[in-house]
């Protein structure tokens, strides 16, 4: 009898000692929506609610692969298509996929992270010395797109830069791309948590041609900020229709278990006009996007 009783002692402090272990994590997990999330009303949502209602889950977790998954379900209720919560493997294969990414660290679980770069651009001369650049993410992708206008500019009258589809990725890369064709400040950060602090192009032009910018309602993130903002400042012409209007800033934070947390810290906007959260890029010329590609050419080689 003893034997079993103190069996059963070590199995309560087992789970005491496992609830105490993901209140921790639930706790900071839940803080960074609260203190760093852009949007102080939550999307409609009582936060604390949120809490009540997904804390005694999370503690009850028979797993860490179910704690996890709670976590990021809470995330999710936030319905924004960026905000999500990364279990330690899902962390992993993330970084197989693409590289070392920079995070912040939540207090002392910080974790040193560098960056690394591959790129998929595509592109060619079309009829009238039309260069035609695909750019299908904004993930290590800026350093091709650079070499692809070098490559180019020397024969091109103008560019087309196809972003139908481009999901978007790293702000570094949106600034990247953008210094191609232009430089200056062009989009600020607005946060509720800090100051709007303003972002600038980077890098040095490769060409000051005309430029178009194929978009269409898939573009969203990053690569909205990138096509509004050549619009803003007066760089390009944008065809097709329009963009997601999905431009929340995500900041990841890494935990010392290996998780990482991305929250939308932030929403991108032109210097001074109102962000293209939820209104998305408007076309300069509206069409269908799969006439985009014509349209523009139309665009460039009339006389």
């Amino acid at each position: 009898m003893k034997t079993f009783f103190a069996l059963l002692v070590l199995l309560l402090s087992a789970f005491a000692l496992a609830a105490n272990h993901y209140r921790e994590r639930f706790d900071t997990a839940w803080e960074l929506i609260r203190d760093r999330y852009w949007d102080k009303a939550y999307n409609g949502l009582d936060w604390q609610e949120i809490r009540r209602s997904y804390e005694p889950k999370a503690l009850a977790a028979d797993s860490d692969e179910a704690f996890y998954g709670i976590l990021d379900d809470m995330y999710q209720e936030l319905n924004d298509n960026h905000s999500r919560f990364l279990s330690p493997q899902a962390a992993e294969e993330l970084r197989q996929t693409y590289g070392d990414l920079p995070c912040v660290g939540v207090f002392s679980f910080a974790q040193s992270q560098s960056a690394r770069q591959s790129g998929r651009v595509s592109f060619e001369l079309l009829e009238g010395n039309i260069g035609y650049l695909r750019l299908p993410d904004l993930v290590g992708t800026t350093a091709n797109l650079r070499t692809a206008v070098r490559g180019l500019k020397r024969r091109a009258k103008g560019f087309i830069l196809d972003l139908r589809g481009n999901p978007g990725g790293q702000n570094i890369e949106m600034m990247q791309a953008a210094g191609i064709f232009t430089s200056g400040f062009l989009w600020r950060v607005i946060a509720r948590w800090t100051f709007p602090f303003p972002q600038p192009a980077i890098g040095s032009i490769e060409t000051d041609l005309p430029l178009v910018v194929l978009i269409d309602k898939e573009v969203n993130s990053a690569a909205e900020g990138l096509a509004g903002a050549l619009q803003a400042k007066g760089r390009a012409t944008i065809v097709g229709e329009t963009s997601a209007g999905n431009v929340e800033a995500v900041l990841p934070f890494c935990f010392r278990d290996g998780s990482m947390a991305y929250v939308a810290t932030g929403v991108l906007a032109p210097l001074r006009d109102p962000t293209w959260e939820g209104r998305g890029v408007t076309p300069d010329i509206a069409t269908d996007p799969d006439s985009a590609l014509d349209t523009a050419l139309d665009y460039l080689t009339k006389p």
